[in-house]
């Protein structure tokens, strides 16, 4: 195909380009490197009118000459025609590595959508997930799920990732805006996206969000708590979800992870709830309830240390690392010996009501 050179003006975007955000600083980075080196990799457009263009991939581009106050850019023109452009351009866009998984759903949900499948991103998920089950099991398709697997095929994507974009793209709308806001490096893990659209209430999906975000919980860590919040009574979700009081995840990611809060406490949370705003502080203050938290927190960090251990070894000798503790004090017991301590402290300190001073002294200013 032959290369050549257009004003940029006379090029429009994409209707059916998935991305909801374009980072400024990429295309400014971009556009610098324009400046610089000119256009390495020509945009793909098609003729729309006797001097019009649109694009078919390479928007990003685009915006970076405009940006570079380029007058012209340099393009692959293609004969193509609006639907097969369509589906070219969210197939190319959504094997994009920058593209959010939502906004990689959505694209999936346009390439249905234009081949005569119209479903919402969960039923979609499902009926993807159920064709993969039979194919498994060398069961015969139903001619819609034939169409869909075809589509599947087409777009050189493994179904189980489509399964996942899609089910991302089917959280609440309020959790899409909220999360398409946000800077790439704010938002939360992708794949936890997925695991929240499993929540059908849409106030526990939005408050189970709301408290990842406030313990900016890793994709592990989250994903678990999804899971476990589900399990757990109305009364001690409501105690567990509520805003500013902290949920422990404990666990690793062999053995797995739970929310690992003692009875007593789960009470103490529940009182917290129904008193209000002004005495929740004052409960949740008490010295036994912060050196409980304490504990708690200790437990979780010697678990995720030796989670660790298996993977880290010395970059210049390639030695495994040592599973003796730093610090000064008792620096001859290994990590899983002090990771039992610290589950004994903290069941201990589950099943009284005064401190131990060891573990509560005041820092020195």
């Amino acid at each position: 195909m032959e290369i050549v050179e257009l004003p940029v003006e006379k090029i429009a975007p994409s209707p059916f380009q998935p991305r909801e955000t374009f980072d400024k600083d990429a295309i400014e980075e971009l556009a610098a490197s324009i400046k610089e080196y000119d256009l390495l990799n020509p945009i793909l457009v098609r003729k729309t009118g006797d001097d019009t263009y649109q694009i078919i991939a390479g928007e990003r581009r685009w915006r970076a000459a405009q940006f570079a106050k380029m007058k012209k850019i340099y393009a692959i023109v293609k004969e193509v025609s609006e639907s097969r452009q369509r589906i070219e351009s969210l197939i190319e866009n959504i094997h994009r590595k920058d593209l959010y998984m939502i906004e990689k759903g959505r694209g999936v949900m346009e390439i249905f959508r234009s081949e005569g499948i119209v479903q919402t991103p969960k039923s979609l998920a499902n009926i993807i997930n159920s064709i993969q089950r039979k194919k498994s099991r060398n069961l015969s398709l139903i001619p819609t799920e034939d169409k869909i697997d075809e589509i599947c095929q087409r777009t050189f994507i493994k179904p189980n990732t489509l399964r996942l974009w899609l089910e991302a793209a089917s959280v609440a709308p309020d959790i899409i805006k909220e999360e398409l806001a946000k800077p790439i490096d704010e938002r939360i893990p992708e794949r936890v996206l997925s695991r929240l659209s499993t929540i059908q209430d849409p106030e526990l999906q939005r408050s189970t969000y709301t408290k990842i975000v406030e313990q900016d919980m890793g994709k592990d860590e989250a994903s678990k708590f999804v899971s476990q919040i589900k399990k757990v009574p109305q009364d001690e979700q409501d105690a567990l979800l509520t805003e500013g009081i902290p949920v422990e995840i404990v666990g690793d990611s062999t053995e797995g992870f739970s929310i690992e809060i003692p009875r007593d406490e789960i009470d103490t949370v529940k009182r917290a709830v129904s008193v209000g705003k002004k005495k929740q502080a004052e409960i949740l203050t008490k010295p036994i309830i912060e050196e409980r938290g304490k504990h708690r927190r200790n437990l979780a960090a010697h678990n995720r240390i030796l989670d660790a251990l298996d993977d880290l070894f010395c970059p210049w000798c390639g030695k495994p690392a040592s599973t003796h503790l730093r610090w000064k004090c008792h620096s001859d017991e290994t990590m899983e010996e002090a990771k039992e301590q610290a589950k004994e402290n903290y069941q201990d300190a589950s099943q009284r009501d005064e401190i131990d001073p060891r573990f509560m002294k005041k820092k020195k200013k």
